[in-house]
């Protein structure tokens, strides 16, 4: 096993978890509408838009990722 193995399942399993729960959540949304119209966009989503998109946690999970290899590899081996 290589040693970028363990580390990539995690960041997988994070990304693959948030996404799941993403589009659970959207999908209860889309089977709860009552109308072919959308419905009026809640003040939350409005307000933390960026937030609840899960290209954005994605994109957070990696570059943390990135920076705990990058700390791990400075700190083994040094400047």
């Amino acid at each position: 096993m290589g040693m970028w193995l363990i580390p990539a399942l995690i960041a997988i399993t994070i990304i693959s978890a948030i996404s799941l729960v993403s589009t659970l959540k959207i999908a209860k949304m889309t089977s709860q509408r009552k109308s072919e119209k959308d419905t009026p966009i809640s003040e939350t989503v409005e307000d933390y838009s960026t937030m609840l998109n899960p290209i954005v946690w994605v994109y957070i999970i990696f570059l943390l990722f990135l920076g705990i290899m990058i700390f791990y590899y400075w700190s083994k081996y040094g400047y």
